[in-house]
């Protein structure tokens, strides 16, 4: 049966290689004629023995793609930290100004923050 069964999956992984659309109804009509003890078998225990398996050890094999929403996600953490380093250095220019005309000053100049800040988001200015 081990023999066999390391024939059933050798044709598996060819099939699922050559066809990654095959059913695994397909699959298990081809294994029944390579091995006759697969007849036993469910479809459902078919599937988990031989393509699941297949299939784990050909993903395992490719580098992982991230999703749009990780990708996103990640994108949004830098931005949010560089708008965050934009506003700490705005509270520390108004918090050095001496003077009170100083302080009119920093705030007068709050336009080239807000330009940092959405260059920061990713926001076209």
């Amino acid at each position: 049966m081990a023999d066999g069964n390391g024939k059933v999956m050798e044709m598996v992984r060819e099939e699922l290689l050559k066809n990654p659309s095959i059913t695994t109804g397909e699959l298990f009509e081809k294994a029944k004629k390579l091995d006759k003890s697969v007849s036993a078998m469910s479809p459902r225990q078919f599937h988990a023995r031989y393509p699941l398996q297949v299939k784990r050890q050909i993903a395992a094999g490719q580098p992982r793609r991230r999703s749009a929403a990780a990708r996103a996600r990640r994108r949004a953490a830098v931005d949010r930290a560089a708008v965050r380093n934009v506003l700490l250095q705005f509270a520390k220019d108004v918090a050095g100004a001496e003077e009170k005309s100083a302080v009119v000053d920093v705030i007068g100049g709050v336009d080239k923050y807000v330009d940092r800040v959405l260059q920061a988001a990713g926001v076209p200015s």
